[in-house]
């Protein structure tokens, strides 16, 4: 579930970009992995049926998988998971304070940061805040 939000989230953001001019395609990095084989048939079978969401019509290829050791921008890939990580298991903001802004933001909504959990309407983590105060609802459907 994640990998596939994370492959529509990206691919929404390259076609914002594509509208404002820009066509190059996106190609998703991962560190290496035990799970490269699944995510790379996974990816394969979001190009040819697409996401719960839609198509991805954005990114180039099935995903690279490199080792972090090797590369600096994995590595600071893996310190902004790892601030987001910090955010959201130990309730320690101040790594992803200093990278928030950074985010993927449209009208004051973040889109590269999601927190998926049943108590968004009242969560005041950045990414939830900004949807909740952009459509106006403060509170909890009844």
């Amino acid at each position: 579930m994640a990998f596939e939000d994370l492959c529509k989230r990206f691919d929404l953001f390259l076609n914002r970009l594509k509208s404002a001019g820009d066509t190059q395609r996106g190609m998703i990095i991962l560190d290496k992995t035990t799970r490269e084989t699944s995510l790379q048939r996974l990816s394969r079978e979001f190009r040819k049926v697409g996401t719960q969401w839609g198509s991805l019509k954005n990114i180039a290829d099935t995903p690279f998988f490199v080792d972090s050791r090797a590369s600096r921008l994995v590595q600071i890939a893996d310190h902004v998971a790892y601030s987001v990580f910090r955010r959201y298991n130990s309730g320690d903001a101040q790594y992803v304070d200093i990278v928030a802004h950074r985010f993927d933001t449209v009208d004051n909504v973040i889109h590269g940061l999601v927190h998926k959990h049943a108590e968004r309407y009242v969560c005041t983590c950045p990414a939830c805040l900004s949807r909740r105060l952009t459509t106006g609802r403060e509170s909890a459907p009844r």
